[in-house]
């Protein structure tokens, strides 16, 4: 049994798959509300050429009803969470804003002649909130499109009109069995999940934002792709199925600001990436807009120069990949098994999902990795050297001496190192290297740098599937079990970006330069520990390496074109097993609430990540410091530590501790219930509805839609329908759970309580 099929006139049928660790309850939520007789104007030409329009109008609207929490706001933008690179969505509307007012029409027209068919669908839609863009003016003044869409944004949201699908097709005899051919822009379901998402169901992309917009039916938010499908029966049990696509579409994620929009960095018209500041904030570092040498004088209360809270890097985008992606699928139906039908599936495909890569310059800039200390902050190293005291200042100077035997040094320290001829063969001797000094260095070498937004290939999945009906209860049974491999899954921030950034020189951002704690205690020269400590002085403008847990160590290697990847390759499973019980008007159920009928639906669903012990991979709310530090400060051979390595946890807020770590197991529990009122109201149909998903154990790591345990979600509706051709739909969002502490949320819904309404005509 497959729940929310849409059986065509064409005599095919295809189910409408769901999308991320919400979207999949308000997916099929939506798809079961949605459904209802559709109209059509059905026509003839000729004696044998029959067809078929129909088109749907509606308007929608959306009203944000919950207040911002500061755990899911950036802290350099107000909040408590520690990046600014996925909160543009709720600075973007205050509680009770209406966040979205799309009028959209959709149309299809369906040809039929003798075993031939054709399909042309479309779709327009305006959002009058984002032509106004007229936003929320909130964060600071140097965000760069505080209150409105940026130009690339507000593009894409306030309007659009596009084909969907397109094909034509035919069936045919073959030895004496049906094969159909289907040859076009067209969208293929395979599998039995409707909740759990990342499961077998891959070839169609999801447009998200469809699915969380009043109005909206399911089968409008899958993407159609160009592909030939051939379906052939082989006997009067199995058939096979095989496609193979043409083209190539990825998921559409909502648009940068929009209120359900949580990844500045890979939405839809991000232009650059930052981490700690919206791209292009004026307080950061931005490529193609600043002078690299101008941040060579810090920010007060170090200097005079400008802010570098972040740096912002362009975000390029490699060319649209072609097609190329194919699968086949076995299935068995068994009538004497209860009419159960079992499906075999196997795909290789390209990801859906972005994920991102830095590439370092073609050319690095003179300096790279290396310490000139006669470019130090003003007065800072002199700080520095004073707090050793006389002591040590004559035994560092001395070991210098036996270090560097050729350099004419005087005996005064801080003018040795701050001799433009010594300087930089006393910098050369800090080894392993500590960084780069100066950091306009490595903001040149940011300049010829960038971040690439990819969709990851090479993916295989296998999986296995049944539907069956048991008799005595009956309860629809459907299940499926898949494999993956080769799928990306997505470092932490803080790990993908130091490791991006230490490949430019070093971490140039303020709060790791000047004005940041260097430990001094105790130092060691020529194996001796001086009386010192433990104290701190500031670091005296150097852009420093930050190493991190499990291997993320830097091998000082500045490799020309170097590419820096966010994700690992994983093999990933998932399962999932649904229960679908239609009540009638004698069952208890029904009886209590007066309906005259109810459909439940509940699934159980779960995955399997094969994920690197300790690893800092992604999960939302999860970007914290634990494990990462900066290196010692040493002199070759073990002669002389002056500082030891210092965690990056001690620069205070925000880097703060990490989480919970994203985890091999997760799982949790969805589910729908629909009740059937067809004459409560004389002449109106109401169809309330209830909906909701909990995560019950682990958290699945990023970019897979997953659970959250703890995380809680629930979707009340109500559908009126006052004919077979207007409806009214009024929903309400609820989302609780998951934890997170004081400086982060895991649950980006947590404060997305929303309300919507729409009405639809369809002729």
């Amino acid at each position: 049994m497959r729940c929310a099929a849409w059986v065509r006139s064409d005599g095919e049928g295809a189910t409408m798959p769901p999308f991320s660790r919400r979207p999949g309850l308000l997916v099929a939520a939506s798809a079961l509300l949605a459904a209802s007789s559709a109209l059509a104007y059905d026509f003839e030409i000729g004696d044998e050429v029959t067809g078929s329009v129909i088109t749907t109008l509606s308007i929608g609207a959306q009203m944000r009803i919950a207040d911002r929490d500061p755990r899911n706001v950036g802290y350099y933008n107000g909040g408590r969470y520690t990046p600014a690179d996925a909160d543009d969505g709720n600075l973007n509307f205050d509680k009770y804003d209406l966040v979205t007012q799309i009028t959209a029409v959709r149309s299809e027209a369906r040809l039929r002649w003798r075993d031939y068919f054709a399909t042309v669908s479309g779709e327009a839609f305006v959002d009058a909130v984002a032509l106004n863009n007229d936003l929320a003016p909130n964060g600071p003044e140097g965000r760069p499109w505080r209150g409105r869409y940026s130009p690339s944004a507000r593009d894409a949201a306030a309007w659009d009109a596009r084909f969907r699908e397109y094909y034509v097709g035919g069936n045919f005899t073959l030895f004496d069995n049906n094969l159909q051919v289907k040859l076009g822009s067209q969208i293929l379901n395979w599998g039995e999940a409707l909740f759990t998402l990342n499961g077998i169901s891959v070839i169609n992309p999801l447009e998200v934002s469809k699915i969380l917009t009043p109005g909206t039916e399911l089968k409008d938010a899958l993407i159609p792709v160009p592909m030939v499908k051939l379906s052939y029966e082989i006997a009067d049990g199995p058939s096979i199925e095989a496609f193979y696509q043409f083209d190539f579409e990825p998921i559409r994620l909502p648009v940068c600001g929009s209120f359900l929009s949580f990844n500045d960095n890979l939405c839809e018209g991000a232009k650059a990436t930052s981490v700690f500041t919206d791209a292009g904030d004026r307080r950061s570092y931005t490529v193609g807009r600043d002078n690299a040498a101008d941040y060579d004088n810090p920010a007060p209360p170090y200097g005079t120069g400008p802010q570098a809270l972040s740096v912002s890097v362009p975000l390029h985008r490699e060319d649209d990949p072609a097609g190329g992606d194919w699968g086949v699928s076995l299935r068995y139906f068994v009538p004497e098994l209860n009419n159960t039908e079992f499906q075999a599936f196997y795909v290789n495909y390209r990801s859906r999902l972005p994920s991102i890569y830095f590439k370092a310059p073609e050319h690095y800039a003179d300096g790279t990795g290396e310490v000139a200390l006669m470019t130090a902050a003003p007065g800072l190293l002199g700080t520095a050297l004073g707090a050793l005291g006389p002591e040590a200042q004559a035994a560092l100077a001395a070991g210098l001496a036996q270090l560097a035997p050729g350099l004419n040094l005087t005996g005064n320290l801080l003018s040795d190192l701050l001799d433009p001829a010594l300087a930089p063969v006393l910098g050369g001797l800090i080894s392993p290297p500590l960084g780069t000094l100066p950091r306009s260095v490595v903001f040149e070498n940011l300049d010829n740098s960038g971040f690439y937004q990819y969709y990851p290939d090479d993916l295989q999945m296998l999986g296995l599937a049944f539907s069956t009906t048991d008799n005595w209860t009956g309860i629809a049974i459907n299940g499926e079990i898949s494999y993956k491999h080769n799928v990306p899954i997505l470092g932490s921030a803080p790990a993908f970006f130091a490791a991006a950034i230490n490949q430019a020189g070093g971490i140039p951002i303020d709060q790791g330069t000047a004005g940041a704690r260097l430990p001094l205690g105790p130092p060691t020269i020529a194996g001796t520990a001086l009386p010192l400590g433990p104290l701190y002085i500031n670091n005296f403008g150097i852009a420093p390496i930050s190493d991190g847990p499990n291997g993320l160590v830097f091998d000082d290697q500045y490799s020309p074109g170097r590419i820096i990847r966010a994700d690992k390759r994983h093999d990933v499973w998932q399962a999932a097993l649904r229960l679908t019980k239609i009540f009638g008007g004698t069952d208890f159920l029904t009886r209590v609430t007066g309906a005259n009928s109810i459909i439940a639906l509940v699934e159980f669903g779960g995955l399997f990540v094969d994920l690197d012990e300790n690893y800092p991979y992604a999960a939302y709310g999860q970007n914290g410091f634990s494990g990462f530090y900066s290196r010692a400060l040493e002199l070759p051979g073990g002669f002389a530590q002056v500082s030891p390595p210092e965690p990056v946890l001690a620069l205070g807020d925000p880097f703060w501790e990490t989480g919970r770590l994203p985890t091999q197991w997760s799982g949790g529990i969805q589910g729908l219930f629909l009740f059937d009122y067809p004459d409560l109201i004389e002449g109106v149909k109401l169809t309330p509805s209830v909906a909701f998903s909990t995560g019950l154990v682990g958290i699945t790591p990023a970019p897979l839609p997953g659970f959250t345990k703890g995380m809680t979600s629930l979707l009340f509706g109500l559908r009126a329908d006052f004919s077979q051709s207007f409806a009214v739909t009024l929903n309400y969002f609820k989302s609780f759970g998951a934890g997170g502490g004081s400086n982060g949320s895991r649950n980006p819904f947590i404060d997305r309580d929303f309300l919507g309404i729409a009405a639809t005509y369809q002729f």
